[in-house]
């Protein structure tokens, strides 16, 4: 089977008018000025999180800017089709999917090992152990057989940019099994597919000075796959540093060792995107001890935070989802507990790329994992404000605070509504209902932060105190406490309901927020106590 993926139009995407269709990655600017590609249309979130990357990954590597003053100048007016063509035509050999030769994102090798049905390579089907034990009542075993090329090259790439943990030997991704990605999406005016993935494109420099070693310059040191695999077994193998490929192997990280079945292949109809096809691909081939990255990366796609050592760590999604409490490490600096943006963002908002006028967001995605495990795919999507330069340290120190005191009520919130239904609150720990109580408080409090941002912005702007905007956010957050507090101690166990049980637990939730801890922390104002009443209060 023959199939480029720089040749081949495979990439799903929406246009403008609504109109859908598959595009080559050289098209990304086709009809730019009257009906251009808005945005991926993939059938599965995953996908479009890995196609989105794969684009990046793509121009950042081929095509990328000299300069600030290019990087402006294209993301004004992007190259023509023809002049990305000429670009990517240079590295076409790179990304032959089938073929007697390298394949893209494949083992160069001929894996001996018996082949898998092709639904085993999305990252959400049942394992092995699971399929043994009957236990795939969700999503069951073999639900799709067959792939069409364009959807089956969405999967590989998927796979080895999330690769989870697999069993022994099988290694993860450069971020680790399931990283969560930040990219920078453009306003109104900018909403096309070509400012969503220029956005995440960094200078030539800069990228090469991120990580990686620049003077590994060959093919192989880039694409893994077009040379011979850097194997990991226990005894023989070795491990992949920085030091030891070229910064681009970062979008082009190859941990799993994997070989489609391509050999007398069928006409046939994709049973994920229902396309009809010359070929359908209905099996493949898997090995562990693929590539194993070891060290400190610093992926310019993902926000990391820092361990003991000072060794970055990538960030993961985590249950409950994405919510304006990650604000701090996603959009910026948390300097507290050593968490930094994605250097796109950082770049985004640290060197000028974003004008007064226009509204950027931030668009977050990533698996939450329990090991080899997905729990569930999560999305979210966060505005960027401009500040101007001069205010910039005042606006993040007070944004900071508003998000730890959100943290501090919404932690005393779930405790007490467990001291209200239990007389041992630790029995609930871990429950759903319990867990609920976060995800809820943060979801209800999205919309009133970020208003709140803007009154903030204002306000400095103005050169005026922002007493008044902390402490309406702060009666914001007393409020949500005790109605989630309210509302949940009503759906409490009724078998342990005690009233004066209620009563005390939403009198101490409501004297810890008013009290001086969370005003300390947002700055407010803290009522002295008079020596009298202190003394008839004991």
């Amino acid at each position: 089977m023959l199939f480029n993926l720089i040749d081949e139009k495979w990439i799903p995407v929406k246009r403008r008018d609504g109109t859908e269709e598959k595009i080559a990655p050289w098209q990304i600017t086709e009809g730019f000025s009257d009906n251009p590609a808005v945005s991926l249309n993939s059938v599965r979130a995953d996908f479009n999180g890995a196609l989105v990357q794969f684009l990046i990954g793509l121009i950042q590597t081929i095509a990328p800017p000299s300069d600030a003053y290019e990087w402006e100048e294209l993301f004004a007016s992007p190259p023509v089709p023809e002049t990305l063509r000429e670009k990517l035509m240079t590295l076409r050999y790179a990304f032959e999917l089938g073929g007697d030769g390298p394949r893209f994102m494949q083992d160069i090798e001929k894996l001996d090992v018996k082949s898998k049905g092709i639904f085993s390579l999305l990252i959400d089907a049942p394992g092995e152990h699971t399929v043994k034990n009957n236990a795939d009542h969700f999503i069951k075993r073999d639900s799709v057989i067959c792939m069409c090329p364009s959807c089956c090259a969405s999967a590989l790439f998927t796979v080895q940019t999330n690769s989870p943990k697999g069993g022994a030997g099988f290694r993860v991704s450069i971020r680790g099994g399931g990283p969560l990605t930040t990219l920078v999406i453009g306003d109104a005016e900018h909403s096309t597919l070509w400012h969503l993935l220029w956005l995440n494109v960094l200078e030539q420099d800069n990228f090469l000075g991120i990580c990686g070693n620049a003077r590994k310059n060959t093919d192989a040191d880039r694409f893994p796959w077009l040379g011979k695999t850097r194997t990991s077994e226990n005894d023989t193998g070795i491990s992949t540093t920085p030091s030891d490929i070229h910064p681009a192997q970062m979008f082009w990280g190859m941990p799993r060792r994997i070989s489609l079945d391509l050999d007398n292949l069928e006409r046939g109809v994709c049973e994920l995107c229902g396309d009809s096809v010359k070929a359908v691909i209905k099996t493949y081939r898997e090995k562990n001890y693929g590539i194993n990255y070891e060290g400190s990366w610093l992926h310019p796609l993902s926000p990391y935070s820092q361990n003991k050592d000072g060794i970055p760590l990538p960030v993961h999604a985590q249950p409950g989802g994405v919510y304006f409490r990650h604000w701090l490490g996603l959009v910026q600096e948390d300097r507290d507990n050593k968490r930094q943006p994605a250097l796109v963002v950082h770049e985004f908002r640290e060197n000028g790329r974003q004008p007064s006028t226009e509204q950027f967001r931030l668009w977050a995605f990533g698996y939450n994992m329990d090991n080899m495990k997905p729990r569930c795919w999560y999305e979210s999507f966060m505005p960027l404000l401009y500040v101007e330069p001069r205010l910039r340290k005042e606006y993040e120190d007070c944004v900071a605070s508003m998000v730890v005191a959100a943290s501090e009520i919404a932690s005393n919130t779930r405790g007490a509504v467990k001291k209200a239904w239990l007389r041992r609150p630790g029995d609930a720990k871990g429950t759903e209902t319990i867990s609920s109580i976060d995800s809820t408080f943060w979801h209800n409090m999205e919309e009133v932060f970020y208003q709140a941002l803007g009154e903030l912005g204002t306000c400095l702007g103005a050169n005026n105190d922002s007493l008044g905007v902390r402490t309406a956010w702060h009666k914001a957050l007393c409020g949500e406490a005790l109605r989630i507090f309210d509302g949940s101690t009503l759906e409490g166990p009724i078998a342990d309901a005690d009233p004066k049980r209620i009563v005390t637990a939403r009198k101490e939730l409501q004297q810890y927020n008013n009290g001086k801890k969370i005003k300390m922390i947002l700055g407010l104002p803290v009522e002295k106590i008079r020596e009298g009443r202190k003394k008839k209060s004991t």
